[in-house]
């Protein structure tokens, strides 16, 4: 009987201690590169002249999808290329896989929209010309560092383009310029 006591104690303890261990595994997972999983409180404002010296970048390229026109592999694959082949483009540039090795990120979020009445999402190759695709590209560093050892994320540079009628990857590569172009001209004022 003692030992039933003992197994029943030992799974109640435990029971008790994994939601606070996920917790702290959740908190701990949260970095700069990804604002988007923290709350809009720990997010800093930076100033896009914190940018002027920064060579090394990470992309995040992700989806919000409708589900009624799910987004196929191939349109993904489009949008990443595009983003990573204008950010290669430029000279001064290096495009890193790992977000600790990057100076700043480049987040693009893309997702289908829905127009006014009967429009639906764009991300089709066969333009539709009454669908619309959104796309919000927030450039951030790392900004202060936080008691679970992560940073929180400092963002410097936001557009958003919510009704863009054009395809996803010409959307997203389009907004990615306009900050490249800001970007370059900061550079060259050194």
């Amino acid at each position: 009987m003692r030992f039933f006591g003992a197994i029943a104690l030992s799974a109640l303890t435990l029971a008790l201690a994994l939601p606070a261990n996920s917790q702290t595994t959740t908190a701990s997972t949260r970095n700069w590169w990804a604002p988007g999983n923290t709350t809009r409180d720990t997010v800093e404002k930076g100033k896009f002249n914190e940018l002027q010296t920064k060579k090394k970048v990470y992309l995040n390229v992700s989806f919000s999808e409708s589900p009624q026109e799910p987004i196929s592999a191939n349109e993904r694959r489009a949008v990443e290329r595009a983003v990573k082949e204008s950010v290669s483009a430029q000279k001064n540039l290096q495009v890193v896989n790992v977000p600790d090795n990057a100076d700043f990120a480049i987040l693009v979020r893309t997702s289908t929209a829905s127009g006014q009445g009967e429009r639906g999402p764009n991300f089709s190759l066969n333009l539709d010309e009454d669908a619309e695709v959104a796309v919000d590209v927030t450039v951030v560093l790392p900004g202060t560092k936080q008691a679970n050892g992560s940073f929180a994320p400092r963002v410097v540079w936001e557009s958003s383009s919510p009704h863009a009628q054009v395809e996803a990857p010409a959307a997203a590569r389009f907004t990615v310029d306009g900050f490249l172009w800001e970007l370059k001209k900061l550079q060259d004022k050194k």
